[in-house]
C-alpha cells in the first residue's frame, strides 16, 4: 500500500467516530486523575497558562485541564464531536473550538505553553504532526502525547472472547494492544522527529468495570468494529453479550494510560 492510500485510509477511519459522536462521549474511556499532574509538573505549564489540544473529541480530556482554570483551543475536525464538546464545556469560556484537521489548520507560531493530545496523534502524519507541534509551542514549551493502551483482560473472559472473535469476525482481534511494543514505536517518533528534547514517558495502570451494556457501547466506538458488515457485527456483540452475560453480567478491563512530554527544542 502506498503512503496516500495509507494517508486516506487514516482520514476515513478518524471521521468515523464523528459518525458516532454521542456513543464515544458516552462509553469511551476517561483518563486517571493522576495524569492531570503530571502533564502540569513536567511540562511546567504555570497557571494561566494557554493549551492548545490536537483532536479534542468531546473534550474528556479538555475538561480536566479547564478545570484548573488554563484556556484551551480546541483543534477538532469532527462536526459533531465539537458540538457535544462545545456543550460538555459550556462552563469553561476560557475553552475555543476550531472545526479543521491539525494538519490542515493554520500555523500558530510560538502561541501556546503547552500543545497536549489526548488518544489522536497517532492519526496525523508524523512528518507534519511534530513539526507543526513545534512551531505553536512558546520557547520552553512542553509537548504531552497521551493515550489509554489496553493489555487485555484476565482470566477467562480473554479466552472467551478470543474464541468469539476468531469464530464470527477472524480478521477482527479480541480488542487490545501489544502494549509496550506500540508505547516505545511512539517513543521513537518523537526522539526522531528532531523538534523536542529529551522525552519523559510515565505509565498509569488502571481498570474499569463495564456491564454488558456499557462494554458493547464500548465496541461500537472503534473503526474496526464500525466497518464490519451490519450482520456480522450483530452476531459478534451477541456472542460477547452472552459470554459477558455468564460472568455475572459484568466485565473488568485493564487499561494503561502511556504519556509523553518532551519540550521544544530552542
Amino acid at each position: 500500500m502506498d503512503e496516500q492510500s495509507i494517508i486516506d485510509g487514516w482520514k476515513k477511519d478518524s471521521q468515523s467516530f464523528d459518525t458516532i459522536a454521542s456513543l464515544y462521549d458516552e462509553f469511551r474511556p476517561e483518563y486517571p486523575p493522576e495524569l492531570v499532574e503530571a502533564v502540569i509538573n513536567l511540562s511546567g505549564i504555570l497557571d494561566g497558562g494557554r493549551i492548545l489540544e490536537i483532536g479534542s473529541g468531546t473534550g474528556k480530556a479538555t475538561r480536566l485541564f479547564a478545570r484548573r482554570g488554563y484556556s484551551i483551543h480546541c483543534i477538532e475536525q469532527g462536526r459533531n464531536l465539537t458540538a457535544v464538546a462545545a456543550r460538555n464545556l459550556m462552563e469553561w469560556p476560557g475553552v475555543t473550538f476550531e472545526t479543521n484537521r491539525f494538519e490542515e489548520s493554520r500555523d500558530h507560531f510560538s502561541e501556546f505553553d503547552l500543545v497536549m493530545c489526548a488518544q489522536a496523534f497517532h492519526w496525523i502524519p508524523k512528518e507534519i504532526g511534530y513539526l507543526k507541534a513545534a512551531r505553536a509551542l512558546k520557547p520552553g514549551g512542553a509537548l504531552a502525547l497521551f493515550w489509554n493502551m489496553y493489555p487485555g483482560f484476565h482470566g477467562q473472559i480473554d479466552t472467551d472472547l478470543d474464541r468469539i472473535y476468531k469464530a464470527i469476525a477472524p480478521g477482527l482481534d479480541n480488542p487490545r494492544t501489544d502494549s509496550e511494543e506500540v508505547i516505545q514505536e511512539r517513543l521513537q517518533d518523537i526522539n526522531a522527529s528532531g523538534c523536542f528534547g529529551k522525552v519523559t514517558l510515565e505509565r498509569f495502570p488502571w481498570s474499569q468495570t463495564y456491564l454488558t451494556r456499557e462494554y458493547l457501547g464500548l465496541l461500537n466506538t472503534y473503526s474496526d468494529h464500525l466497518r464490519l458488515p451490519a450482520a456480522t457485527r450483530q452476531r459478534l456483540f451477541a456472542a460477547i453479550a452472552a459470554a459477558i452475560d455468564t460472568h455475572a453480567g459484568l466485565v473488568e478491563r485493564n487499561y494503561v494510560t502511556a504519556l509523553y512530554v518532551a519540550h521544544k527544542l530552542s
